[in-house]
């Protein structure tokens, strides 16, 4: 023991001189705050003590995982091409392995599903995007020169004759007006254009991802046709050192693939719906509204009403003469599709495996909401849902050793 403890010492010692001497110099060079060299060091100096403690092997994973997240962080737009590519090839390898099933060539089946997919999107580009910036540019016109009509009035004769035939005295009401009125318009205005410029530069933006549209589909097909080589990959990898972590994940991509399949499909039925059925009872901007309702319904509870306010106000500004019949037609036609993709549909399709008691829904929707934003909606349901699973789980256990503790407690009682 003596011996032992004699020769650990000298090289704890060299371990702890040489992990000094190698900080000052990264300080003195300047190369202390790169992420790369911090994460290489610190990498390089534990990875000889892995099997030595669980704390240095959390460390180093923890180090992987902060050097991973700093590399997406950094790369950016550079990877967005193959991570939609994979997030494609994740979501249709189960039509593509059914196709597989019927005796068709995967490589086949997956060029089949691309091409479709890529022919649908083309499709909606060309017929159906350009009715809806061109409806959308039409409303943006229209509340523009409400807001200016809007300025003139307040700032007439006409405007301050009718204050005075009130009894309000015109030049305190012109102060007001001055004051407090008329930043507040201007500051609406703003809004307004600040929101059509930034819808004309996501429009540059994608024009100039000219390349990743093109790619793109190339990945999917690459992806698509090659998934179980890579889900085998990763069962090999993940099982190695754990059976259970990859029983785990599978059951939580199923959970993923099902809720996030079944959410593009239900927006894109929802959008096309209320589209047809706006045009149908004669409610101005179909199309962009059946493009909102489409892309406001992932989020639950709270799509159905943002996408019936945005109508209601959309129809008040520009038809207010006929704005009842109008209102009336979109809170039914929004509030039905929802209730019936809701209640009717989304259960037969996603059953147990996401349902959430409607306060842990509510809670879930919040909190992520208030971390992540818009992003956080979207993802509050299966998370929470893949939460529950593993306190389901939980349960589970402890429901299993309840008797076993039951039992020793009586025999150490007759003992």
């Amino acid at each position: 023991m003596e011996s032992s403890s004699k020769t650990k010492f000298p090289i704890v010692s060299v371990v702890a001189v040489s992990a000094i001497a190698l900080g000052y110099f990264l300080y003195l060079t300047g190369m202390a705050l790169n992420p790369l060299i911090i994460s290489g060091a610190s990498f390089f100096l534990l990875f000889p003590f892995r099997k030595e403690s669980v704390l240095i092997r959390k460390l180093l994973m923890l180090t992987i995982i902060l050097f991973m997240a700093w590399i997406l962080r950094e790369l950016g737009m550079t990877l967005l091409p193959f991570a939609v590519a994979m997030m494609f090839a994740y979501l249709l390898d189960p039509a593509v392995s059914w196709l597989e099933r019927k005796y068709i060539p995967r490589w086949i089946a997956a060029l089949v599903i691309i091409l479709c997919m890529v022919g649908g999107i083309s499709l909606i580009s060309i017929f159906v995007f350009p009715i809806a910036f061109a409806q959308l540019d039409d409303v943006l016109r229209q509340v523009s020169s409400m807001i200016t009509s809007a300025t003139s009035y307040l700032e007439s004769r006409k405007f301050y004759r009718m204050l005075e035939s009130f009894g309000l005295p015109r030049g305190t009401m012109k102060e007001i007006v001055q004051n407090e009125m008329m930043p507040k318009v201007e500051s609406i205005y703003k809004v307004m254009l600040g929101a059509l410029l930034s819808v004309l530069t996501s429009l540059s933006g994608i024009a100039s991802q000219l390349l990743n549209v093109i790619l793109i589909p190339i990945l999917s097909f690459y992806f698509v046709k090659d998934f179980p080589k890579l889900r085998e990959f990763l069962r090999r990898m993940v099982e190695r050192n754990n059976k259970r972590v990859y029983t785990n994940l599978e059951r939580m991509s199923d959970i993923l693939k099902a809720y996030f399949g079944w959410q593009i499909i239900a927006a894109m039925m929802v959008g096309t719906l209320s589209s047809i059925l706006f045009s149908l009872f004669g409610v101005p901007y179909p199309i962009v509204l059946g493009v909102l309702c489409g892309f406001f319904n992932p989020i639950p509870l709270f799509g159905a009403i943002v996408s019936m306010t945005i109508g209601i106000i959309t129809v008040l500004l520009v038809n207010p003469s006929g704005a009842g019949g109008n209102i009336i037609t979109i809170a039914l036609v929004i509030n039905g599709l929802h209730f019936f993709n809701a209640y009717v549909i989304e259960p037969r399709i996603l059953g147990k495996r996401v349902g959430l008691h409607p306060i842990m829904l509510l809670v879930s929707l919040f909190v992520f909401g208030h971390f992540f934003g818009f992003l956080g909606l979207l993802i509050a349901v299966p998370t929470t849902a893949i939460l529950m699973m593993f306190l389901r789980d939980w349960e589970k256990r402890q429901d299993t050793l309840m008797p076993i503790i039951t039992d020793d407690g009586a025999k150490s009682e007759s003992t």
